[in-house]
């Protein structure tokens, strides 16, 4: 039975200050922890060793190179200067020589991404994807993507690639629908959303997402304005009664949901053009409430 292969890593970095050495080492502890076979220079070269032996052998060696970017890591890579300035003349030989560019992995400590007076990033790595791991809060979660990175557990997962839309069939499917007119239908749909933008402290709206991704089952608050009588000779004495009612979602065409009518209209008595189990046709803009099975 073969054995699972561990990951390993080495870390290049510049020694900035006590605080900054003593970063490095925790999260070298955190990724040894969880599975990768770091090495680092504050467990493997003993007093009277070469630290650029180390870094030769294991830069070549090891899968990963974890370099921990800030301005002064970015100053002495420019410059060549000490053991940075060594380290950076193997791995941009190595970029040079074709290897992998997915072998290097920056992760920027202090500074900025940008060129310029504070930048972290050596300019060989850069178009080399680096992560942000300058904020103490997020250290857990940055550590995780490191993970993933190195075992190839990839936090989002590429879609598989569905079939080539049908859109004479998509069209066929609701070129026939339309949104209730007043003037046709004798009601119209208010706009939750308009609402929520004119009182957005008072009015509720559930949140976008929600909203469009209604299944069918789902009930759902609109807001009816309907048409009870009409003066053809003033329509400014046309009577109107706005109501909130639920709605049973029962598909979905192209921009528009289709639903059915769950409540008996207070206006039954004195207008016919909305009734129970009427189709209603809405869009994700006038559902003010939703309610799931």
């Amino acid at each position: 039975m073969s054995s699972i292969k561990i990951p390993s890593a080495i870390i290049s970095y510049s020694w900035d200050s006590e605080e900054h050495k003593t970063w490095v080492r925790e999260i070298a502890t955190r990724l040894r922890r969880n599975g990768v076979d770091v090495k680092l220079d504050q467990w493997h070269v003993k007093h009277g060793q070469s630290l650029t032996q180390l870094m030769e052998k294991e830069i070549v060696e090891c899968d990963y190179v974890i370099i921990v970017c800030t301005p002064n890591y970015y100053q002495k890579s420019l410059k060549r200067q000490g053991g940075v300035g060594y380290e950076q003349q193997i791995i941009s030989g190595h970029i040079a020589s074709g290897v992998s560019r997915e072998k290097f992995i920056p992760v920027v400590r202090k500074g900025e991404f940008e060129s310029g007076f504070n930048c972290a990033i050596p300019p060989h790595f850069a178009g080399i994807f680096a992560r942000d791991m300058r904020k103490e809060d997020a250290i857990d979660g940055s550590v995780e993507l490191l993970l993933r990175n190195i075992f190839g557990d990839l936090l989002h997962v590429v879609p598989e690639i569905g079939k080539r839309p049908n859109w004479r069939e998509q069209w066929e499917e609701f070129k026939g629908l339309r949104l209730a007119t007043m003037d046709l239908d004798g009601y119209e749909l208010l706009s939750g959303l308009a609402q929520h933008h004119r009182t957005p402290d008072t009015f509720y709206m559930p949140e976008e997402n929600d909203r469009q991704v209604l299944d069918e089952g789902d009930f759902v608050k609109l807001m009816f304005n309907i048409k009870l009588d009409e003066d053809l000779n003033n329509p400014e004495n046309d009577r109107f009664f706005c109501e909130r009612m639920w709605v049973i979602v029962t598909g979905c065409n192209g921009p528009y949901y289709t639903g059915l009518l769950s409540n008996v209209p207070i206006t039954s008595d004195e207008q016919k053009s909305l009734s129970i189990g009427d189709e209603v046709i809405f869009l994700p803009e006038h559902v003010i409430d939703i309610e799931t099975d």
